[in-house]
């Protein structure tokens, strides 16, 4: 059986597949924006503002994951050897309260060259690499980073996880901001959850699906387990509520919910049957696919999801 915890939310990738045409390539790219930020920081472990203060001088050998494949990826682990860099933190985000020093293993650009990272159109026989902790990255003494960081099981070291590379800190304000935003819902989800603000509302939510549809990266497998039911029926809340025709705004918070739903992975087993999608006639103006969708979910969640609470990655023990 095909693991869906290692597609993640890439539905979010192939949202452009439901909307016209001549709007793909926009698009694309503000969901791209939105996906990478937002990604970044539910998917760390750690997010920190840094400043590099060394790099250890004996490099350490530890056991990294990858994810490869295109259609249906697979993990797979590695020995390699990492470079140490001890960073002062100078802001904590997300997971290190407390905290003063820590240890990032890296791989040094000099050492290896960038493995095959998945593009469309790559022969499907050729192994692609989709994330890894061992994508080369320099890390440099007296540099200020935004780090978004996962931590070895071995427990002494945290790795960065390509695509969820770090962020130079100097003339980064925006995206700064907007991780601190991400990270600020993540910190009191119910508070944002039941802002009299729907925008605020319905931005928890997506943030929240993706944080939940996230599959740890160390877990070679994982399990799917339902939330806190007032949660979910928060989100699911939020996410029927919304306004699925805006369009995302890449100089503020790039957004879509129907970004979120996608990410949801509902199935027939969840009571759930998407609108049938049928081709304009030529001459006929393009078929707003989400439209349709929203408004089966909201019919889908009075009836069979009226009970559905959503399900969270995490690591089988």
């Amino acid at each position: 059986m095909k693991n869906p915890a290692l597609l993640g939310v890439g539905w979010l990738g192939v949202l452009v597949l439901a909307i016209p045409a001549a709007a793909q390539k926009d698009e694309w790219e503000r969901a791209m924006g939105f996906r990478m930020l937002v990604q970044k920081v539910v998917r760390a472990d750690v997010v920190v503002i840094g400043k590099v203060i060394g790099i250890e001088k004996e490099p350490v050998n530890l056991e990294t994951v990858e994810v490869v494949g295109f259609d249906w990826p697979q993990r797979k682990t590695r020995t390699v050897s990492y470079k140490v860099a001890l960073v002062k933190v100078q802001e904590n985000l997300i997971g290190a309260e407390n905290i003063t020093h820590l240890k990032i293993a890296f791989v040094p650009q000099e050492v290896a060259p960038p493995p095959p990272i998945a593009r469309p159109f790559r022969p499907k026989d050729q192994e692609i690499v989709q994330r890894t902790t061992a994508y080369p990255v320099d890390l440099r003494e007296g540099e200020e980073f935004l780090f978004f960081l996962v931590k070895h099981p071995g427990g002494l070291y945290f790795m960065m996880l390509y695509p969820d590379l770090p962020i130079v800190v100097k003339g980064r304000d925006k995206e700064i901001y907007q991780a601190k935003e991400v990270a600020a819902i993540l910190a009191k989800p119910m508070v944002a959850l039941k802002s009299d603000k729907p925008e605020v509302r319905v931005r928890a939510a997506a943030v929240l699906v993706m944080k939940f549809r996230s599959a740890p990266m160390f877990a070679q497998q994982v399990d799917q387990v339902p939330i806190d039911a007032e949660m979910s029926r928060l989100i699911l809340q939020a996410l029927a509520e919304a306004d699925w025709s805006q369009q995302p705004n890449a100089d503020e918070f790039p957004f879509q919910v129907a970004q979120a739903f996608y990410a949801l992975g509902l199935t027939p087993q969840d009571g759930w049957t998407p609108p049938k999608f049928t081709p304009p006639q030529p001459g006929q103006p393009p078929v707003d696919y989400n439209k349709l969708v929203h408004k089966s979910f909201v019919e889908w969640l009075k009836g069979p999801g009226k009970n559905y609470r959503i399900k969270k990655f995490v690591a089988k023990n």
